[in-house]
């Protein structure tokens, strides 16, 4: 990996967070390569995997991002939520415009930020079963009734435009973010 992304040599407190960044987007080039080929067989497999793989790198991100801000701010830490950071700075009398706007993201059902937050807890958390529906039932106990079970939904392009958008986002505002730190 020596040479494939800055690992915070130069900045250590960036470190962590580009690696994430480039993490996720390793799994998005393969979801892409992976929607463009099919091949027969473990392509949908493979492809819900590393979409899973980055959405838990991106917001991995968004933590290593927040652990920046407090450093930057001189925080207590690891802090691992934005409202962890706010009232530490609270505590200290400080305001962060940065907790502020990525609080507003968060908060906002349609925003990206919130969306890419659901998917992580969606990752960590066993989907319900699909409801089963019987076809026809049972008029004698040897009879074996059917049974329609709710198929997995494959992996949509849209999906996949979501995800690009989040590691787009994510890395404009901390790259937003980063520049208006440096000015202080």
């Amino acid at each position: 990996m020596k040479g494939a992304i800055d690992t915070g040599k130069l900045k250590p407190n960036q470190g962590r967070t580009n690696q994430k960044l480039y993490f996720a987007r390793l799994q998005l080039d393969r979801v892409q390569a992976l929607l463009a080929a099919q091949a027969p067989f473990s392509w949908e497999a493979e492809a819900l995997s590393c979409r899973e793989a980055a959405i838990l790198h991106l917001h991995g991100a968004y933590i290593a991002f927040l652990q920046e801000l407090v450093r930057f701010y001189k925080l207590p830490g690891p802090l691992m939520t934005s409202e962890s950071v706010r009232l530490a700075m609270d505590a200290k009398g400080q305001v962060s415009p940065e907790i502020t706007v990525l609080q507003q993201l968060e908060q906002r059902h349609d925003a990206w930020l919130a969306q890419l937050l659901r998917a992580q807890q969606e990752c960590l958390i066993a989907p319900e079963p699909a409801p089963t529906l019987v076809e026809e039932e049972a008029t004698d106990s040897r009879a074996i009734s059917v049974v329609v079970v709710a198929a997995d939904t494959p992996l949509s392009r849209v999906d996949f435009d979501n995800l690009l958008r989040w590691h787009r986002e994510l890395t404009t505002i901390i790259r937003d973010f980063r520049n208006e730190m440096a000015e202080w």
